[in-house]
């Protein structure tokens, strides 16, 4: 089963939703006074930890909500397997710092970022382009969720405990340095399916759905699997996020998985099948410089002092000599 195959006779997993809030997100269960409750997508603990509830993230849309009105249905049974299973540990994780979150298991990052990323997508389904105006639709339209069904199956992964042969993601960890204005950043685009956070010491980047190509990709350069064991500023987490972003941006391979399902009709086995062969449209510097420019939105950092016309492009991370710059 690849993400975005469309043959009629293939199985269906959204074939129970309705993507309403008389639902669960995840398993689709009719709810009731007994089994309903509510789903913060990014989870009360992070955000008392990092002061989120009444800061802002950006909609596809571009428009801003609160991180506390961020919440979509669910029932009690999914709410306590997604507590046990991914929020406890990541959470435990975070509270040590980077040394004990990088112990932690790869697939749990995994799925709870995906909870994040889908959770988002199923939220603006509820929110109009234009509150002004009712008539231009939904943020995000339900036929355009429908093309994300892998990525629901993995999440349905949380709740039939499913087990993974083979990476069906890039996960990379980095060491940020602490700085008391700067503790957290999230940013990920459902689009490209990457997804970027630091949370105090803790970097992540990761692709969620191309079978560990970019990761690898990314480790078969000394230079860049170097920053693996440097701390890093977060302004040079930014530009490694920008590069990582770009790249991924010109990834075209289409990953492909094959699921054994359980009785019940969700995944027991997912395999995920790997790919060899290079995999990018050709790299722009104007147009990595573009991203980079957008990733240091923060710092008011513009195009015209990143990029110049004989194709170079400002760096954080390396001097001209190509060592590493300790900030």
């Amino acid at each position: 089963m690849s993400d975005n195959a469309k043959n009629e006779g293939q199985y269906n997993p959204f074939e129970k939703m309705t993507f309403t809030y008389d639902k669960c997100f995840l398993c689709g269960e009719i709810l009731t006074d007994e089994n309903s409750t509510e789903e913060h997508i990014y989870p009360k603990w992070l955000q008392n930890k990092f002061d989120l509830w009444d800061k802002q993230l950006i909609l596809l849309n571009g428009t801003g909500i609160n991180y506390r009105n961020l919440k979509i249905p669910c029932c009690k049974r999914c709410n306590n397997k997604m507590s046990e299973a991914i929020e406890k540990p990541i959470q435990i994780a975070v509270t040590g710092g980077y040394d004990s979150f990088n112990n932690i298991d790869k697939n749990i990052v995994f799925l709870w970022l995906n909870k994040l990323s889908y959770g988002m997508l199923f939220k603006e389904l509820s929110l109009d382009v234009n509150r002004r105006d009712i008539t231009k639709g939904k943020i995000y339209s339900q036929e355009w969720l429908e093309e994300h069904k892998m990525q629901y199956m993995f999440l349905q992964s949380i709740i039939s405990e499913s087990e993974y042969n083979g990476q069906p993601f890039s996960l990379l960890l980095f060491k940020i340095k602490v700085l008391e204005d700067e503790n957290y950043w999230a940013f990920d685009d459902p689009f490209n399916k990457t997804f970027f956070i630091r949370m105090n010491d803790i970097g992540i980047i990761a692709h969620l759905m191309d079978n560990k190509y970019n990761e690898d990709f990314f480790l078969q350069f000394d230079h860049l699997k170097h920053l693996l064991h440097k701390e890093l500023h977060p302004i040079q987490f930014a530009e490694l996020c920008a590069k990582f972003y770009y790249k991924s941006s010109l990834f075209y391979r289409n990953p492909s998985y094959i699921m054994v399902m359980n009785e019940e009709g969700r995944p027991e086995n997912i395999f995920s099948q790997g790919m060899s062969g290079y995999g990018y449209d050709d790299w722009s510097q104007k147009e990595y410089a573009k991203v980079l420019t957008y990733f240091l939105q923060p710092y008011g950092i513009e195009f015209d002092k990143i990029y110049s016309e004989d194709e170079k492009v400002m760096s954080w991370l390396y001097n001209e000599d190509g060592d590493f710059i300790e900030l």
